[in-house]
This record gives structure tokens, C-alpha cells and sequence, in this order.
């Protein structure tokens, strides 16, 4: 009976302390969220006072100006654009892709899917000079194109390495039913395999997503005034004669990272679903 005590005691004890574990990191995590989330709430002799201030009234006057700004609606817009566009173009590519590797057994294989992968694990900067030769060759420079052909480089090799864990767990079983009843194998993929592996597809499309909506080396590179994305303009108001504007510049952080926060958090369970099923298996 000591025992078993002993042991229900134990397990509340670690159970007590992976609680305390996860808070902390949690904590750790949304500590700089909520410091930006104040700061943008305070005014500008409010963000400089010294001491810094813990209690304040919150004031929207940060956001309606960044919000005012015709400038910020239009880089919004175009980060909705070629953020959008490089999502759908990953998976349009990616998804047929992944099912090759996933299902066709095909010399060198494993050495193209590695390959593809490799371009996932550059960085950034050591394609940038090439890729804006190219795209200056071609006149694609300061389009959106030339942004979502960028993020599409990055992109793709994501999709792909997670699509293919993904379909490798579909049951081929349901494919072969659908063949006997006469479909054909686009027609299978199409209305079989897909609907299967649509968990798969929003976690793909989330990380893509980020991935795109964040970037600011390429979109710094490869776009103007009339193009430039939302990191880009945040940009600006790092500089300037008055210095830093601190107010403008968390308001419109926050801003940024709220569509995504939201969409993310619409889409948790595919999400969960697709990155604990697919990107798993090599």
C-alpha cells in the first residue's frame, strides 16, 4: 500500500513539475509578444519614461496611424499577393511531386529527392545575387513575380519533404479500389488522395505561409516602392532624422503577425495532424 502511495505521489510530483516546465517556456516564448503588444499600446513619452512604465492607459493612436498611412495598406496588400501566390504555387508543384516520390519507384530517387532538399538548406543570401541576375535578364525585377518565384525556391522543397511522409502513410488500397472502379490515376489523386492528405496540405501551406509573409532579404532585393511587402516597410521606421519610431514600428509588427497568428490558430488541428503524420518519415 506504501508503495503504491509512493508512487501516485511521484507521478503528481512530475506531473507538477512538467506543468511548471511548460509555463516557464511558455512564458519565455510570449514575453517579447506581450513587451511589443505594450508598446504599442503606450504613447511615445510613455515608451521613453524611465522607469519603465507597468501600468498606463492603452492608447490606439500608434495603430490608426500606421493604419492612415496609404503606404502600409499597399504593402499589405502586396504581401497578401505574393504570399497567397507563392502558397499556391508551392503546392500546385509540390503535391505532384510528393506523390511521385511517395509512390513511384524510379532510379535515383533518393538522390533527387536529397538534391531538392538542398536547396531547402542554403541559405538565403547564396542564391540571392544569382536569382536577381537572372530575374534582371529576364525584366522580372520589382514585380511580384519575381517575389513569388523567391519564396516559391524556398518553399517548394517544404512541401515536398513533408507531402511525401504524408502520402507514403495513405493506405495504397484506396487508390487500388478507385482503379478497378475504372478511374484513372490523376483522377485517384484528385479525388482520393488529396481529400486524404488535406491535413497534410495546411500544414504545409502554414509553414509556407510564414515563411513567405516574414521574408525580408528577398523582398528587400527584388521590389520598389510600388512592390515592397510589409517586413520592407517596417523597415523604415527604423531610420529617419527622429530616430527610431517605436510606436509605428511595434503597432505595425503586431499588425503583421496577426493574420498569421489567427490563421494559424483556425487551422491547429490539420496543422498538428499534418506536421505529427508526414514530416516524421524520410
Amino acid at each position: 500500500m506504501a508503495i503504491v502511495t509512493g508512487s501516485r505521489r511521484m507521478r503528481r510530483v512530475e506531473a507538477v513539475l512538467v506543468y511548471l516546465a511548460l509555463a516557464a517556456l511558455t512564458a519565455a516564448f510570449l514575453f517579447p509578444l506581450v513587451w511589443i503588444l505594450g508598446l504599442s499600446l503606450k504613447s511615445r513619452p510613455q515608451i521613453f519614461a524611465s522607469p519603465p512604465l507597468y501600468l498606463w492607459w492603452p492608447t490606439l493612436e500608434h495603430y490608426l496611424d500606421v493604419l492612415g498611412r496609404s503606404d502600409f495598406l499597399r504593402a499589405f496588400l502586396n504581401t497578401l499577393i505574393v504570399s497567397t501566390s507563392a502558397v499556391l504555387l508551392s503546392l500546385a508543384v509540390g503535391l505532384p511531386a510528393a506523390y511521385a516520390f511517395a509512390r513511384f519507384p524510379f532510379r535515383g530517387r533518393s538522390f533527387l529527392f536529397f538534391s531538392l532538399l538542398v536547396m531547402r538548406m542554403l541559405p538565403p543570401i547564396a542564391v540571392l545575387v544569382p536569382m536577381y541576375v537572372l530575374l534582371n535578364q529576364v525584366g522580372l525585377t520589382t514585380t511580384h513575380l519575381s517575389v513569388v518565384l523567391a519564396y516559391t525556391t524556398f518553399s517548394l522543397p517544404l512541401v515536398v519533404w513533408i507531402m511525401r511522409g504524408f502520402f507514403e502513410d495513405l493506405p495504397r488500397e484506396l487508390e487500388e479500389c478507385a482503379w478497378i472502379d475504372g478511374a484513372t490515376r490523376l483522377v485517384t489523386f484528385w479525388r482520393v488522395v488529396l481529400p486524404l492528405a488535406r491535413p497534410g496540405m495546411v500544414a504545409a501551406g502554414i509553414l509556407c505561409l510564414q515563411l513567405a509573409w516574414n521574408d525580408f532579404l528577398f523582398a528587400a532585393v527584388l521590389t520598389n516602392n510600388a512592390t515592397q511587402t510589409l517586413p520592407v516597410l517596417m523597415a523604415g521606421f527604423s531610420g529617419g532624422d527622429s530616430g527610431v519610431d517605436w510606436g509605428a514600428m511595434t503597432a505595425s509588427g503586431m499588425l503583421v503577425i496577426l493574420p498569421v497568428i489567427i490563421f494559424s490558430f483556425a487551422a491547429q488541428k490539420h496543422l498538428v495532424a499534418g506536421l505529427s503524420s508526414g514530416a516524421v518519415k524520410g
